[in-house]
């Protein structure tokens, strides 16, 4: 699975046939270099410009199990770009639009972008150059598969169906707007099996937190798509029904980008603060200042916390210290928050994090004392292989290891999950035929997942409907980490 992304500038051949050659070139040079920069940074490869339009793939030669989410982002800070270089020079306003598909393709290895070579062929890229086509002028649109695989991470507008070139039916379309700040919570349509025991454990250690007003560490370790983020849902909803009052807040490590080292607790701050991302660095400022408010009593220690937590979201009067400075004030606002109301942090993706992040986790274990606060990490095993000793050596740490469903769980979520499938383009048939079609859906998923020439990664990321493969890595080293973990129902 691939994404590609086609840019094209608006108007621009029109204009351009009035210009000198030279100053087309001195018009191309600033977008061209910008565009080239934004796509490389989140692992894109451009395969080639053509004029003023760019085509870009995102998963060849390395493969990022979020490649869509970093296609889109691209797209959408390429539009940003577009805005700020308009701004230089308004004499010579650009207007843009993009394209972005996600799907199957055929690859050449031995093809090389820098000489002109094409890299990938298939539909799926004649899609993407056609809704590039169809966009609105300084808009972004993608593809269905693109949009499913990214809707919890970026807000869309729904279009409507686009009547592209070469297409027998109208092709599904949306806008994409903006990221989000607070991914948007996963639906669960299969049933919780197989992973009572260990849920049992986290709602153990929740209610060990209560009684000791202790900070606890769990760390749920697995290969992607093993059912991580299904066991904290898991947890998240027994809590909510127990009646607990609990505060949430969630944040990711992000494998990509500049400035991430306290990405998922940046996040973490700026929901609890009810931080937005068209916020200024005056309001940033304003709502932190309140969030601050609410939780510190002594007036005289707000500014401290303020301008200390301030580099975690870009507010005004944010000032830099020293790490020791700034993790005590972390710490101590975490610890403020939890005082009030139990308090559940839930960091995801923790093989992403840096070093640095790593360490305040360790230090928000070693000090925090006195207030109720479960800290949940999500990590794949490659953790380990970075830090042996991680979560090791404190009473108050522990590890929770998934292990793939087995044959029996396997199989009960496979029929679940298959009497309730609706039959393709939803096709009409009577009680009988439809049985007839479960059923056969069963033996088939049954007799793939069996094969013994089907890996176990593999047989596990086919029973729980997980994404592509992730060969690829931080630091682009393409170490392969297994597949990936963007849709985990059942386990």
């Amino acid at each position: 699975m691939v994404t590609v992304l086609f840019a094209d500038l608006v108007g621009f051949t029109q204009r351009a046939e009035k210009m000198d050659p030279e100053d087309v070139r001195a018009s191309l040079a600033p977008y061209l270099e910008r565009v080239r920069m934004e796509l490389e940074r989140l692992g894109g490869t451009v395969e080639k410009f053509i004029g003023d339009a760019v085509m870009a793939v995102f998963g060849v030669p390395v493969a990022h199990e979020d490649d869509p989410e970093r296609a889109v982002t691209a797209a959408l800070r390429i539009l940003s770009a577009i805005e700020e270089l308009n701004s230089r020079r308004s004499d010579f306003p650009l207007a843009f639009r993009v394209g972005v598909n996600t799907g199957e393709v055929i690859v050449d290895l031995s093809a090389r972008a820098e000489e002109g070579d094409i890299i990938v062929t298939g539909d799926v890229v004649n899609t993407a150059a056609r809704l590039q086509q169809a966009a609105p002028v300084d808009t972004v649109v993608v593809g269905e598969t693109t949009y499913r695989a990214t809707r919890g991470r970026v807000e869309y507008e729904e279009l409507e169906p686009a009547t592209l070139k070469g297409k027998a039916e109208p092709v599904s379309a949306w806008r994409a707007t903006a990221l989000r700040l607070r991914p948007v919570e996963p639906t669960h349509r299969a049933p919780f099996i197989g992973r009572e025991q260990d849920l049992a454990l986290l709602t153990q250690t929740f209610a060990r937190t209560l009684r000791e007003k202790s900070v606890q560490l769990v760390t749920v370790a697995g290969e992607a798509g093993v059912g991580k983020s299904r066991l904290v849902a898991e947890l998240r909803r027994t809590l909510s029904v127990s009646g607990d009052d609990v505060i949430w807040r969630r944040g990711r490590c992000v494998s990509y980008g500049e400035g991430v080292t306290f990405w998922a607790l940046g996040e973490i701050v700026k929901s609890h603060a009810g931080i937005l991302e068209s916020d200024s660095p005056e309001e940033v400022a304003k709502k932190l200042a309140a969030a601050v408010a609410d939780v510190v009593d002594d007036r005289d220690d707000r500014s401290w916390f303020v301008a200390r937590l301030g580099v975690l979201v870009g507010a005004e009067g944010a000032q830099a210290a020293d790490r020791e400075e700034l993790f005590t004030a972390w710490r101590r606002f975490l610890e403020a928050i939890a005082a009030r109301t139990p308090f559940v942090l839930i960091v995801e993706d923790v093989h992403w994090a840096d070093a640095a992040l790593l360490a305040f986790l360790d230090h928000l274990v070693e000090w925090g004392s006195g207030v109720p606060l479960l800290v949940v990490c999500t990590a794949r095993p490659e953790l380990y292989g970075r830090d042996l000793d991680w979560g090791s050596g404190k009473r108050n740490a522990s590890m929770l290891t998934l292990s793939p469903l087995t044959e029996a769980e396997t199989a009960e979520l496979v029929d679940t999950l298959s009497s309730q499938a609706a039959l393709p383009g939803g096709y009409a048939c009577g009680p009988a035929r439809a049985r007839r079609w479960q059923s056969a859906l069963r033996g088939r998923v049954r007799s793939y997942a069996a094969r013994p020439w089907v890996p176990r990664v593999a047989r596990a990321r086919h029973r729980r409907r997980a994404g592509s493969r992730d060969p690829g890595s931080r630091d682009g080293s393409g170490v392969d980490r297994g597949a990936s973990g963007h849709a985990e129902p059942g386990a």
